[in-house]
């Protein structure tokens, strides 16, 4: 094998090497972009459009909505969903969730989020959410985490969604490194 055999080995085994490190790096924000724009896995839009004065007898569609809360293994937290609910489109919901840190040190856990059945994804807009921004607690601290949202009207425009009787909304917090 000559020098120049070698040189371009070498090359191409760190061209390599940076690429993946990048595919690393960008990862988490590369899909959190990809999931804002097709709604997969319940990501979707900010949304401050909701119908304020919404009259619930004009409602054609009700949703029973479970919420869970899952905390990845390496986060030691303890997080706690609401009740579930009944919803109707165009009509704004608050809900919160319960977050305590047990261990004595501040963490930041971020949060991700996941609509099941996903066709439901794209009219679940929320309009405030603590999955929006990283989450740090206090050594011992018990935390709200509110979240507001309503499903848009749209929906009734969709026949397999509007047949959805059932949905959950799902966050999974894991711990933020550095």
């Amino acid at each position: 094998m000559t020098f120049n055999n070698k040189f371009k080995t070498v090359a191409i085994l760190i061209s390599v090497l940076f690429f993946m490190s990048g595919l690393v790096i960008f990862s988490v924000p590369l899909y959190k972009i990809f999931c804002s724009i097709t709604g997969f896995q319940g990501f979707n839009d900010q949304s401050n459009t909701f119908e304020q004065n919404a009259d619930i007898s004009d409602s054609q569609l009700d949703l029973n909505v479970i919420f869970t809360s899952q905390v990845d293994n390496n986060l030691d937290w303890i997080f706690e969903a609401p009740d579930k609910m009944q919803i109707s489109e165009g009509i704004k919901y608050d809900v919160v969730f319960k977050a305590k840190n047990n261990t004595p040190n501040e963490t930041t856990g971020t949060s991700v989020f996941n609509v099941l059945p996903p066709k439901i994804g794209p009219y679940l807009m929320k309009i405030e959410c603590f999955c929006f921004l990283d989450q740090t607690i206090l050594p011992k601290e018990t935390v709200e985490f509110p979240v507001t949202f309503y499903i848009d009207p749209l929906i009734l425009d969709d026949p397999e969604a509007r047949r959805v009787k059932n949905v959950t909304l799902s966050y999974t917090f894991f711990e933020k490194k550095g």
